[in-house]
Parts: C-alpha cells; structure tokens; sequence
C-alpha cells in the first residue's frame, strides 16, 4: 500500500477513535466560523451602506443557517469518509 493511503487511514483511525460527534462539530465550527469571519471582515472593510444593526441582523440569520448546513455537511462527509475507510479496511484484509 502506498504511504499516502496508509497516512489517510491511519489519520482517519485517530479520527474515529473520537467519534462521529466530535467529528462534525467540530467540522461545523471550522466551516461556519470561517465563513462567519469572512462575513465580518467584509463589512467591515468594503460595506459603507449596510449599518451595524442590519449587519447583526443578517449575521444571526447567517449562523443559523451556517450551523444547520454544517450539521448536515459533517454527517455527509463523514459517512463518506466512514465508507471509504471501511472499503480499504476489506481490500486489506481480503489481500492478507
């Protein structure tokens, strides 16, 4: 097996030694985080007509939205990934 591939399962092992839970918040966060800053960043710099309440406003609805995505996005890339893992897993075994 190429070092590429065992690197990729041994990282997901570790992964999945975590749990599925943590997996997704924390995919959640780094996503919904991200897109949040780059939100803020961008009023701040380059908005001069929205004010401060409006930003607050659609930032709420933002978040909302960004951690429902999230939830889903983490659960539909950890199934992927969970899948893959587990095809590997057999190719290794059934190879032994």
């Amino acid at each position: 097996m190429n070092t590429w591939k065992s690197k990729r399962l041994n990282r997901w092992k570790k992964t999945r030694r975590k749990g599925r839970s943590y997996y997704v918040l924390k995919t959640t966060l780094i996503a919904a985080g991200s897109v949040l800053f780059g939100k803020t960043v961008g009023f701040i710099l380059f908005d001069k007509v929205s004010t401060w309440l409006e930003f607050w406003f659609d930032f709420g609805l933002s978040t909302l939205v960004l951690l429902a995505l999230g939830v889903g996005l983490g659960f539909v890339t950890w199934s992927a990934s969970e899948s893959w893992y587990r095809r590997e897993i057999n190719k290794q075994e059934r190879s032994t």
